[in-house]
């Protein structure tokens, strides 16, 4: 069996910056990468949902690829996304990444009406096609749902090494964080839970958020660790009371808060607020609403940081 790296804390789904023309600003890229390692962050989710993946053609997703891999230099874990409706594009996709330096594929099937039988299929073909190890990946917003006895069908195959288990159904998460081994991992996906999933046994979570601001989430996630559970779980609202201040239109638009998040990244002087393709932009107003709900938190601090 082939082993990838433990993964703890905060993972951030890596946000794919772009250029107004829309090709991928890969200095950018590598200042991000930089920037979240110095931040503390456990590793890197890249080519995620949050990356915008769905929006990127082949060759965009091999650019990122090839610039994120060289930047981390293996120093970090790093999950390289291979989600395509084709399998075809899986497994060129692997076979074109094969030798860069990374930890293992995830790979989620963007099937939402196929059956767990085909889902089942999907996941052996694809782990047993890779040369890297392969985690599965769900998302209700995504995919079709995966049962706890779906993942404990699939999670002794030798090639198949981790779960991201995002879901709001609480037993359903108990019990898949419950089937993580040392060479199995189970970790889940969002940030408004994080501390209820720390106390549950997770060892990590991956956020987008976690790519822009990953500040108020590594708070929570020290806090839990040194044994301050009601400053973290106080830190937890905190950072959901700011979520809940998100200008609504582009995460309607969108179905993603990376405009949020791309915003933030330009205040930081990372990279420039452009989404890819079809997904709108902030607008003047919403700047100036996500800067007001920066200040009312307390988060501007952090953006006042050189980069």
């Amino acid at each position: 069996m082939q082993k990838c790296r433990e993964l703890k804390g905060v993972i951030p789904v890596v946000q794919t910056p772009v250029r107004e023309d829309g090709s991928i600003d890969t200095d950018a890229l590598a200042r991000l990468t930089g920037y979240l390692a110095g931040k503390g962050v456990g590793g890197y989710w890249a080519l995620g949902t949050g990356s915008e993946d769905m929006n990127l053609s082949f060759e965009k997703r091999l650019t990122v690829a090839r610039a994120i891999t060289s930047a981390n230099a293996g120093r970090l874990p790093l999950l390289l996304g291979a989600s395509f409706f084709a399998m075809d594009d899986i497994f060129a996709f692997m076979d074109e990444t094969a030798e860069l330096e990374f930890d293992a594929y995830h790979v989620m099937p963007y099937h939402p009406v196929m059956g767990l039988d085909g889902v089942e299929k999907f996941y052996r073909d694809a782990a047993d096609h890779a040369s890297k190890p392969v985690w599965m990946y769900t998302s209700g917003n995504w995919c079709r749902y995966f049962p706890p006895e779906f993942v404990a069908r699939l999670k002794d195959h030798p090639n198949i090494v981790g779960m991201k288990y995002s879901s709001s159904r609480t037993t359903d998460q108990i019990k898949v964080i419950g089937m993580a081994e040392p060479d199995f991992q189970v970790i889940t996906a969002v940030a408004t839970q994080f501390v209820m999933v720390l106390s549950v046994g997770v060892a990590a979570s991956t956020t987008s958020w976690g790519g822009a601001l990953p500040e108020p989430l590594l708070e929570i996630y020290e806090l839990f660790r040194a044994g301050k559970q009601e400053e973290a779980i106080a830190a937890q609202h905190r950072f959901n009371a700011f979520m809940s201040r998100m200008p609504k239109r582009a995460k309607e638009w969108n179905f993603l808060t990376g405009a949020h998040e791309k915003y933030i990244l330009s205040l930081r002087g990372i990279c420039k607020p452009c989404m890819t393709s079809y997904y709108t932009e902030l607008d003047e107003a919403e700047q100036a609403q996500m800067r007001a709900a920066l200040e009312e938190f307390g988060y501007d601090v952090y953006l006042k940081e050189a980069a």
